[in-house]
């Protein structure tokens, strides 16, 4: 009885994982093979259900994999699809794709206000990335903000530095009638003002895209806080 549960079991488990399909024999068979047997064989009534119950169990897990591949054949379909159609742009494609070639920061970046003191609490960047036709594009893509204090000395010149992933630089973006541009917030660090009260910020985006990275760079003129509230700059 033993070998018989055994026998039913290697060969309704006999699954082919690399072409998701069954031994040829089949869940079918198998119980067929159960059924004969029994004339011959006592089986209990709870082993013949566990047999059962696996067989059943196995049928299901052999579909579930038939879906797994299917999926995964029309995701490779897909992907093939896309490829031939990247190849066919070939070198046309800068020409082709509508893709941002410089940036520009917009006249209103400057230092900003954020808590109704006087002083400015960082500097607010907006930028605007064109492309070939000298229009704004919404472009994916990361941003890098370098400030710098240039009227310290060059070992102390980089006041501080921000960076915006994908996921962080989407929302960023403010599209409205005339207005299109990436708003980038750049708060002071914490407790410390720069020295001067001129900025330069360095901006560095990566288009996801082309891969190209685009700099612009902006001198702003920002206000401190009354001298005897200021925290010391250096």
């Amino acid at each position: 009885m033993v070998s018989i549960r055994h026998q039913i079991a290697a060969r309704s488990r006999r699954i082919d994982f690399g072409n998701v399909s069954l031994d040829r024999m089949g869940v079918s068979a198998a119980l067929a093979l159960l059924l004969s047997t029994a004339a011959c064989n006592t089986v209990p009534g709870e082993k013949f259900q566990a047999v059962q119950r696996d067989l059943f169990a196995s049928q299901e897990r052999v579909r579930q994999l038939e879906n797994e591949l299917a999926a995964q054949q029309q995701t490779n379909r897909d992907l093939g699809r896309q490829m031939a159609n990247l190849s066919r742009v070939g070198d046309a494609s800068d020409d082709v794709l509508i893709i941002p070639e410089r940036i520009t920061l917009a006249s209103m970046s400057g230092g900003y206000d954020d808590d109704g003191k006087v002083g400015d609490d960082g500097i607010v960047l907006y930028i605007r990335p064109i492309d070939r036709d000298q229009h704004v594009v919404k472009a994916a893509g990361t941003i890098r903000v370098t400030l710098l204090d240039p009227q310290n000395p060059p070992e102390r010149a980089v006041f501080a530095e921000y960076y915006f992933d994908l996921q962080h630089t989407r929302p960023l973006w403010y599209g409205r009638l005339m207005t299109n541009h990436f708003r980038v917030w750049c708060p002071w660090p914490a407790d410390h003002l720069p020295a001067h009260n001129e900025i330069v910020a360095h901006v560095t985006f990566t288009d996801l895209l082309s891969g190209k990275s685009l700099t612009a760079t902006g001198t702003f003129t920002v206000q401190f806080p009354p001298q005897e509230t200021r925290p010391a700059g250096e």
